[in-house]
This record gives structure tokens, sequence and C-alpha cells, in this order.
């Protein structure tokens, strides 16, 4: 039985890993243009300071360096790789990247026959930003051994499936929120899977999360009608407007905040499915009322630290423009009924209040599987 479970597992990865890997050149190889993106002789290559040609910065008294320098770069990336140029760097409140002898940046590079002009981009943060998801998987290996492997498994499965097939999907004109609806079930699905293993628990948390997206949706619809929250009300919107891009728009917010709660749906679920496996192998005998009377009391405590987690989440994204609010002394008035207010209560009702019903679901369904003896293999699931 341990090596056919075994040999389940392994066929699952590989079965996983291949069809990330198909996902990764679907979106790589498949590129939309709109508008703004469509730039003839632009790159972005990664540039090595060798000289600073000129300072021209200064502190500002906010602590932030602004001016202008102009640099001597080799281009060490892309098609101009070798070759040595003088770009201008413009220092300024949004993108203040000082630089210096040896550093590495991105370059914008745009060329003609006969001219070319550089400036800096930005700072070098590929190679950081590699070394700090190494640094959390290799975290996650020491603490939890191979379950923290599967884990980070489950995690790149859900950051593939979101960047090489979600997006470019949609640009090519899928329907966001059906396709965003999709596409969660998938992560759930193999995320649980890859975590837990085949296991009861793992379809109890499954179909939990499930239930909880669906109620999401629901929630979305009403809240969003009773706040007079249509989708295009979300700034960034205004941009795909312009640059022609049409599809579903008015769907995207609630991909958007979908993606952004269905991890804490999915550990509520999770977290409520083991505790039903554990406590039905602690009384093999208890019934069905009683299993789930035990694991709404559980619940109760898990659920009130969850939902603070998740609201206080959403308000953390909104904490600087709350200072400005404040700064500016905007009458209580104008403040409560600002758009941007009413999407962030959107945003946190609507998926909060579908986490708090995910857990009497769950319970629920872990109650009547564990008591009916349902998820167990070919005879219990004729038993459906």
């Amino acid at each position: 039985m341990a090596k056919l479970k075994l040999g389940k597992h392994m066929i699952f990865f590989v079965i996983v890993t291949l069809s990330m890997l198909a996902m990764i050149w679907f979106g790589m190889n498949n590129h939309i243009d709109f508008g703004l993106n469509q730039n003839v002789g632009v790159s972005f290559p990664t540039g090595r300071v060798l000289e600073v040609i000129s300072d021209q910065t200064s502190v500002h008294e906010s602590g932030l360096r602004m001016g202008r320098q102009d640099l001597l770069v080799e281009i060490i990336s892309g098609e101009h790789r070798g070759r040595i140029v003088e770009a201008v760097n413009t220092l300024l409140v949004g993108n203040s990247v000082y630089a210096q002898v040896g550093q590495r940046l991105v370059i914008y590079f745009e060329s003609s026959p006969g001219h070319y002009f550089a400036r800096v981009h930005s700072y070098q943060r590929a190679t950081g930003i590699y070394i700090v998801v190494l640094f959390l998987i290799g975290l996650m290996a020491a603490v939890f051994g191979k379950s923290g492997l599967r884990s980070a498994f489950s995690l790149i499965f859900t950051f593939v499936v979101i960047i090489f097939l979600l997006i470019p999907l949609i640009t090519m004109g899928a329907p966001p929120a059906l396709l965003t609806f999709g596409l969660s079930l998938c992560i759930v699905s193999v995320s649980l899977i890859s975590i837990m293993g085949f296991e009861k628990k793992t379809y109890v948390s499954i179909a939990g999360t499930t239930i909880g997206i669906i109620l999401y949706a629901l929630f979305y619809l009403i809240i969003g009608w009773v706040l007079s929250i249509t989708g295009f009300n979300v700034e960034a919107i205004s941009t795909l407007i312009v640059i022609d891009f049409n599809v579903g728009l008015s769907e995207l917010l609630f991909c958007a905040i979908l993606i952004a709660s269905l991890g804490a749906v999915m550990d509520v679920a999770v977290s409520l499915a083991s505790v039903m496996a554990e406590l039905s192998e602690a009384n093999p005998k208890a019934g069905l009322k009683s299993l789930f009377t035990s694991g709404m009391k559980v619940g109760r405590d898990m659920i009130g630290s969850s939902t603070s987690t998740l609201i206080l989440a959403f308000t953390g994204t909104f904490f600087i423009s709350l200072l400005l609010f404040r700064l500016n002394n905007l009458q209580y008035n104008m403040l409560i009924n600002r758009v941007d207010i009413a999407i962030e209560v959107l945003r946190a009702v609507s998926a909060s209040a579908a986490m708090i019903l995910c857990a009497p679901a769950t319970a629920m369904i872990g109650a009547w599987a564990y008591t009916k003896k349902v998820f167990a293999g070919r005879k219990a699931f004729r038993r459906i």
C-alpha cells in the first residue's frame, strides 16, 4: 500500500511538473502588443557601471537623494551585450536609483541606425529576488522537511499558473472571471494534494475551499451592488482603456480579490479538515452531529483570528492612502463615500464572509465524510 501511494504521488508530481513547463513555454511564446507596449528598438538590458562621469545629486531633507548622474555603462545582457555607452540617471521621488561604480542596473536602451539613447531604469533586483525565494524554500525544507518542499512546490505551481497561464489567456481575450474561477479550483486541488497527498482530509479541504470560492463570488456580487462598485472604479482600469484593452475590464477586480483571498479560504478549510480527521481518529464512534459540533468549537476559535488577519492584510495595502487622508483633513462624509474606501470594504468583507461560512461548510463535509466513510476507496465511492 505504501509503495502504491508513493507511486501515485510520484506520477502526480511528474504530471504537474510537465504541466508547469508547458505553461511556462506558453506564457513565454505568446506575446500580445497593445498601444503603449509597441516600442520598436527599445530594450531593457542589464548594465554594469564602469564610471560615474558626473554626479549632480544631493540628499533631500526627507533623506531621499535627488538630482542627475552621467554614467559610463557596459551592457552585459541582451543583443547589445559588450557595448559601452553613456547613460543618463535622473533621480526622482518615485525612482531614486543612486549609481556607483561596479553596480548592476537595468538600462532603458533605445537604438536606431547611427543613434542610441540610454538611461537608468531601475536597480537590478532579479538576482536578489531569486536568492530570497531560494532562502524561503530552504527555510521551509529545513523546518518542515518533505512537507516544506511539497508546500514550496504548491507555491511555485500557483505562481506559474497566474503568471504564465492566467494573465496571458486574459490578454488573449479569455473571460477573466470564469477563467480565474476555474484556475483557482485547479490551484486549490494541486496545492492541497501536493501538501497532504491523496488523503480523505485532502478531499474534504478541496470541497470546503470550493464552497468558499463560490460563496465569495456570491458575496462579491451582492456587496458590489450595494456599494455601487462596477469594477471600472479601479484606477488602473483607465490605463487599460487607454491602450485599447477592453476584454472583461469590469471583471478584473473580482479576479484580483479572489486571488488575494484564496490562500486564507484554503487555510481555513485545511485547518478544519485536519481537525476533523484528528477528532474522528480520537473517537471513531462519534456521530455526524457530535463530530460537526466538535469541529465548530475549534472553528469558532480559528475564524476570529483568520478574519482579523485577512482584514488587516487588506487594510495594510491601503495604509499610506489613509495617512494621506488624515494629513489632508478630509471630512468624514467625504472620506466614507470615496470609491477607494468602498473597494477596500468590498475586498475585506466579501473575502471574510466567504471564509467565515467556509468553516461550517468544511466541518459539515468532514463530519459527513468521516461518519459515512466516503473518500476511502472504491467501495466507499460507490456509496456516495
